[in-house]
């Protein structure tokens, strides 16, 4: 059975790159291009791990947000934050600041990306 992986994103490129390359990689995707769909997504779907971005268009850290969602949800649940928001907007943000596991910088390298979602589901 393949691992589920559900990338919560507004960026439709990203969606759809990503996608394609961790499918390629042999996982199973579920995409949602807002919070509110990739929450409903988690109830779905059972994801074995999420990717996540932190901004959104309804609110810039929305990603901290759901992140906290998710795991006050499902506390087990590996969280893998996506963002280029602390290059764009020189936020200074740590692990102790949002409820994920890891954080890579966009643009991320694929063997990064692979290494940190198996290293995270075992």
């Amino acid at each position: 059975m393949r691992n589920k992986i559900l990338i919560i994103d507004d960026d439709q490129d990203i969606l759809e790159t990503t996608g394609s390359i961790l499918a390629y990689e042999g996982f199973e995707i579920h995409t949602a291009d807002s919070v509110e769909r990739g929450l409903e997504l988690l109830d779905t779907v059972a994801p074995d791990i999420v990717l996540l971005d932190i901004m959104f268009p309804e609110k810039k850290t929305r990603g901290f947000d759901a992140a906290a969602e998710i795991k006050a949800k499902q506390p087990n649940l590996p969280i893998i934050v996506l963002t280029a928001i602390n290059r764009e907007y020189a936020f200074d943000f740590t692990k102790s600041d949002i409820k994920a596991d890891e954080f890579l910088n966009k643009p991320v390298r694929t063997r990064k990306l692979v290494e940190a979602i198996r290293r995270l589901i075992g």
